[in-house]
């Protein structure tokens, strides 16, 4: 096994990573460089072949050489079974389905969920979702916070955050992680630290959408403050803390994916602005972005709890093709004004 420092002082963990995708790929990179014993699933037997033969993904991360000791495996009954630790890196819409996999198949101490977003139906988080298809046999947490795929691959300086419902195994979750330039907090704020991952998606489609129309920096700033009014509102009244929507899983993600060239939503909203097809933008980007179908899910959050997230509503009315970016903005810079504290209370 790739040895690195640190490892020697680390427990061990036999780790299944699902999804080999661009994250995935990512996180079973960095976990196998940390001294765990790492399979990596997914359902391209191809691309599974490639790795590993080359060491590297042919479809994601392409120049990135990956972990000597990386272990990929085609047959998720099998690497389960092998699996103390089960790291869940597969698009929102498709973690209860591969959760009832999990549980039909084997049960692992420990399932963490990547996946930002909410799914279809339920409008649930995604450890609603495992929870309710594990059935507590397993601790459940969730790793979210400003990251892009190719950078923690890299080894790059990272930082984020693991969060569960009790310290203990949040605290589990940040160690398994936690290595080399990949720093881990823990939280008990599943609420705070999961719909952070969501919101900033949406927000970042408008920066996406504010920069292609050339609007300025002054527009962005104030576009971002005003999306995490929105993203604390919607956390406050679903129970969520907050506070945490001032740390990395809120404002640090936010800040990284409404601002960097690598962001797939705010690229989104920058060839939306442009004039671009959502359907052809989509096809170009052949990888998800998330926002896209996450907007909808939080816009009708937020009516059934009444709260106003007018920069969601504006961004869903894009989507539809019901209004142009232009008048969007000008929407939302001609609506009524108020005080900033009231809107710091959710009334954005």
């Amino acid at each position: 096994m790739e040895k690195s420092k640190n490892s020697a002082q680390r427990s061990v963990k036999r780790v299944a990573v699902l999804g080999a995708g661009s994250w995935g790929t990512a996180l079973a990179h960095h976990l196998s460089r940390a001294g765990h014993d790492v399979a990596l699933w997914g359902r391209d037997v191809e691309v599974l072949k490639a790795i590993h033969e080359t060491k590297r993904n042919p479809r994601y991360l392409v120049e990135t050489p990956l972990s000597s000791s990386l272990r990929t495996e085609s047959d998720l009954a099998q690497v389960l079974k092998q699996s103390e630790v089960v790291v869940i890196a597969v698009p929102a819409e498709g973690v209860r389905g591969l959760a009832r996999e999990v549980y039909q198949t084997a049960v692992s101490s420990l399932v963490v969920s990547t996946s930002k977003g909410l799914e279809d139906s339920s409008l649930k988080r995604m450890s609603e979702v495992l929870a309710e298809e594990l059935q507590g046999k397993s601790r459940i947490a969730v790793l979210s916070g400003p990251t892009f795929a190719i950078e923690v691959a890299q080894g790059k300086p990272t930082a984020v955050t693991a969060a569960a419902s009790d310290a203990a195994t949040a605290e589990e979750a940040a160690g398994i992680f936690h290595f080399d330039n990949l720093r881990v907090y823990s939280s008990t704020d599943l609420v705070g630290v999961e719909l952070g991952g969501v919101v900033k998606n949406i927000i970042a489609i408008a920066a996406g959408l504010v920069d292609g129309l050339e609007a300025g920096a002054n527009a962005r700033a104030a576009l971002i403050t005003r999306g995490l009014f929105e993203m604390q509102g919607l956390v406050a009244a679903l129970g969520g803390d907050p506070l945490t929507v001032a740390g990395l899983s809120g404002l640090g993600d936010l800040l990284l994916t409404a601002t960097g060239d690598l962001s797939r939503n705010r690229r989104v909203g920058m060839q939306l602005a442009k004039g671009d097809p959502l359907e052809k933008i989509l096809q170009d980007l052949g990888q998800v972005a998330e926002g896209v179908r996450s907007t909808e899910h939080v816009l009708q959050l937020a009516q059934q709890l009444l709260i106003k997230m007018p920069i969601t509503e504006e961004v869903a009315r894009i989507l539809r093709g019901e209004r142009t970016p232009q008048e969007s903005v000008n929407a939302l810079l001609s609506r009524t004004r108020g005080s900033e504290a009231r809107s710091r209370q959710g009334a954005v």
